[in-house]
Order: C-alpha cells, then structure tokens, then sequence
C-alpha cells in the first residue's frame, strides 16, 4: 500500500457506456484481486466513443479533486491492439495516470508538469493471458494496482520522453486586438450546456487581458448563423429561454440557455470549432 496516501484511490474513465458495465465490473475485479483494500472511483464510463476530447475535459475537471497519490486510469482507446503505447505517469502534483498514448496526455499536461513518465512493456505485471482487444482489463487495471502498491514506475517499462506524446490539438485561437476567439466545443453536458475550452481566471481569459464584465454582450458565430447573449454569473441573471455565457463550475466559458437547451438551440456538438465574438 501507498504509506504516504491519504487513501488508496484508483479512479476510473471509459467509454465502454451503459452496455459496457461488465467490462467495467472486470477491470475493478482485476484490481480487487491484487490489493483488496482500494477504493475504486467511476469518474464516467459515459465517454463518448472513441473522445479523446470528452475524455481530456473530464479528468482535468476533476483530478486536481482528488487526494495525493490518487492512480487515474484511463480507458477512452480507439487503436486498442494496435501500435500505441500504454503510458504510466506521475506528475508533480503527486498524481499517477495510466493510458494509451493518444492524445489525452498531450492536451493534459505541459512537460514541465511531469516528474516520470514510463512505457508499460513489462508483462510481469499484467493480466495474462492479454485479450488484444481489451488492454484496459489486462494492462491498465493491474498496473494501476501495482502502483497503489507501491511498485516504482520504472518497474514497468522504459522511460518515455512527455515531448514525444501523440499529439491531439484542440483548437484555442485568440485574436486578441479583433476580439475574436475561435475555439472548441469540448463536452455537452446533461443540460445541453455547451462547454468550450476557453479558460477564466477572475473573468479573464486565460493567457491574456481579455475581460469579462458581467452584462457584457457576447456573439456567437456557428454555422453561419450568430446569436447574441450576455455574460452573466448564474443562470437566473437572464429570462427563461435566453442565451447567455458564463463561467462553469471547471473554469471554462460555457453557452447555455437559461431552462433551455442550449446544444439543440444552435445544432452544436463536441469537436465543433466555433467563434466567440467579444
């Protein structure tokens, strides 16, 4: 076990959905099987097929959440089988991931971020023997154990280089003189709240003097149409069924609609580049 934990934790994010509970079920099996004692955390197994953008937002809007030492695991992996490396990290910050290289850590982290970063080759600590279809169960899971094991990342494999990430750009561009920001949206939640990855600190855009003000009129720009809200701090500020944008609970700039659903609104989805017009 981790001495210096404050508990053994292993948080899980899939894209396996609801039809994919047993998949889940064998991957917590695999782990319980080699330490008993951890406590296992579903982040979401409701992932988006195949999102590597989905999958980016919702581990870097939680995992800071968590305590020190937490092992995340990370099961969004389109080229299972295929020649990709699995990845077993740990940051400064004192947490550990485990998962395919495929983008998710290139958006993640920045190189400084990471104090070790290792290719999981070694199959002394896997689940044999390993389905080529299911590297989640049979790699992931049990290197995820070992760590809260306290087995070093360097026990796993061969030192990897953070600059050498697969790279998956998602697109922030600031036009900060035209006040025109061209950005992404990353994740839709429940509500039909459209997420960008537009980043506020104290209502200014991160990386730049940008401001918001509460009040401020906003333009959006998607698919040739433009619609206009204001930036408000909580939904209430406007009228039922009104467009507005605000910072979300995570940081980033969100396109709501008051009661309302802001996605089927304006027909936007995730990956779509759109225009914020300020």
């Amino acid at each position: 076990m981790m001495t210096e934990a404050y508990q053994d934790i292993i948080a899980l994010l899939t894209d396996f959905g609801p039809r994919g509970s047993h998949y889940v079920a064998s991957m917590k099996a695999v782990i319980l099987k080699i330490n008993p004692n951890i406590n296992i955390i579903d982040i979401s197994h409701n992932v988006s097929s195949f999102s590597i953008i989905e999958a980016f937002y919702l581990l870097k809007s939680t995992y800071t959440y968590f305590p020190e030492l937490s092992v995340f695991i990370i099961v969004v992996d389109p080229g299972v089988g295929s020649v990709r490396n699995i990845l077993a990290l740990k940051t400064k910050q004192n947490y550990y991931f485990v998962g395919p290289d495929n983008g998710i850590f290139f958006n993640l982290f920045h190189k400084e971020e990471i104090e070790e970063c290792i290719i999981v080759n070694n199959n002394n600590y896997f689940n044999e023997p390993v389905s080529p279809t299911f590297h989640g169960r049979d790699i992931m899971a049990p290197v995820g154990a070992h760590i809260v094991n306290g087995v070093p990342l360097s026990n796993f494999g061969s030192p990897f280089d953070p600059n050498n990430f697969v790279k998956y750009p998602i697109k922030l561009e600031i036009l900060e003189e035209k006040r025109l920001i061209h950005c992404t949206i990353q994740y839709l939640d429940s509500f039909g709240n459209g997420i960008t990855n537009i980043l506020i600190k104290n209502d200014i855009i991160e990386g730049t003097s940008l401001k918001f003000k509460e009040g401020d009129k906003i333009k959006i720009q998607i698919k040739n149409q433009e619609y206009e809200g204001k930036y408000s701090s909580h939904f209430a500020d406007v009228p039922l069924n009104s467009l507005l944008f605000l910072k979300g609970s995570n940081g980033f700039l969100e396109i709501s609609i008051n009661q309302g659903n802001a996605a089927e609104h304006m027909d936007f989805k995730v990956g779509q580049i759109i225009t914020i017009v300020l």
